[in-house]
């Protein structure tokens, strides 16, 4: 069946990736919504530039850039409000004090409720200003399918899940992320994808819902 993880914590942890809320989905073991994992270590990776390096930033996690801006480093970039109720199976966290003054961010709580065969999460926001529009991103590999207003099909190794949003508010679009790095391509081929929802206004406040869901046929 589904399998999935959510983490909270702060920005400044061992071997860090900038990734407060983010989320990883398997169907029936297979990884569908990914973290990408790390390259091969090299000087960079452990010096002042390590968030210069694609891995480690949160846009290419399954995270929203805020106003166009990333997470930022620090242990002070922390989730807050975090909360996790075993009989709903739901696991909440308000993520806004993971990104830096510039995203103009109040409060970005999201909520994952997992059930028997789907997977939602809402993100509700509160901004300070709207400078540009909210893109929600998710990692993902195999094949991907956003032509379709309202849905993005994911196929990995014959398991399939659907993504369904609100197509007035949002719009999808895939881009190819090549993998230059042995220890990365051996483990997802020779690509992966950001798929981004873009937001079709510059609300300052609102919320997105994502239903996530297996396709058995």
């Amino acid at each position: 069946g589904m399998f999935f993880a959510a983490k909270g914590g702060f920005n400044n942890e061992s071997h860090n990736h900038n990734d407060v809320g983010s989320f990883s989905l398997y169907l029936n073991q297979t990884p569908i919504l990914i973290d990408a994992g790390v390259g091969t270590y090299t000087r960079q990776t452990f010096s002042s530039e390590r968030y210069n390096i694609w891995t480690m930033q949160s846009n290419y996690h399954n995270l929203p850039m805020i106003n166009n801006v990333p997470q930022h480093y620090g242990e002070e970039f922390k989730a807050t409000d975090v909360k996790f109720n075993p009989k709903s199976m739901t696991f909440s966290l308000d993520i806004a004090g993971a990104y830096p003054k510039e995203a103009k961010v109040n409060s970005w709580v999201r909520t994952f409720k997992l059930g028997n065969n789907s997977l939602s999460l809402t993100d509700a926001f509160r901004l300070k200003e709207s400078d540009s529009p909210n893109q929600i991103n998710f990692l993902s590999w195999g094949d991907i399918n956003v032509s379709v207003p309202g849905q993005i099909d994911i196929s990995v190794n014959g398991q399939k899940i659907r993504i369904s949003y609100d197509k007035k508010t949002l719009s999808a679009t895939k881009e190819s992320v090549p993998l230059t790095d042995r220890r990365l391509s051996n483990v997802w081929g020779k690509e992966i994808y950001r798929i981004s929802l873009n937001s079709k206004t510059t609300a300052i406040t609102g919320s997105y819902l994502y239903t996530i869901t297996p396709i058995y046929k």
